[in-house]
């Protein structure tokens, strides 16, 4: 190290062997060796447990190949059971639906309710509705929403 003047942390003193500003040796070894023994403890307390659950299953293990039923293990799975082919069902679904919608059937016999193709349903809805005589099918005027209010305007 060098004698000479450092505006910063002024001279270094004759005989110095490490920095002024740096911690002190003995508080950074006895950290060093804190910090070990915290990991090596940290270890086996990790692989204690470890072996602890590995004992009891395999304790589990030989008793549920023993009495398999005792374990509660059956064929089945308990119930609700998850859809296998989630994509299959729904194409089955839709399917169906589309049968129903372009289809006569019954809908509930007893009261005499039945299904017509939804086609056929628009035509005859269409056939019901009231035009008023003189004005063609299509309306020439639209309403209109605007900042003063509703307005109709020519189509």
């Amino acid at each position: 190290m060098s004698t000479e003047h450092n505006l910063e942390y002024g001279p270094t003193p004759p005989g110095a062997q490490y920095e002024h500003t740096d911690i002190d040796p003995s508080i950074g070894y006895s950290f060093a060796v804190w910090l070990t023994v915290a990991v090596v403890l940290s270890l086996g307390l990790v692989y204690g447990i470890l072996w602890m659950f590995e004992s009891n299953q395999a304790a589990t293990d030989a008793a549920t190949q023993k009495f398999p039923l005792a374990a509660g293990l059956s064929e089945d799975p308990p119930a609700p059971r998850l859809q296998t082919q989630p994509f299959k069902d729904v194409y089955l679904l839709n399917q169906g639906t589309r049968e129903k919608l372009h289809s006569y059937g019954w809908t509930d016999q007893a009261s005499g309710l039945v299904h017509i193709p939804i086609e056929r349903a628009m035509e005859l809805t269409l056939q019901q509705l009231p035009i008023r005589a003189g004005e063609p099918g299509v309306p020439d005027r639209v309403v209109q929403d605007s900042s003063g209010g509703r307005t109709t305007a020519v189509r």
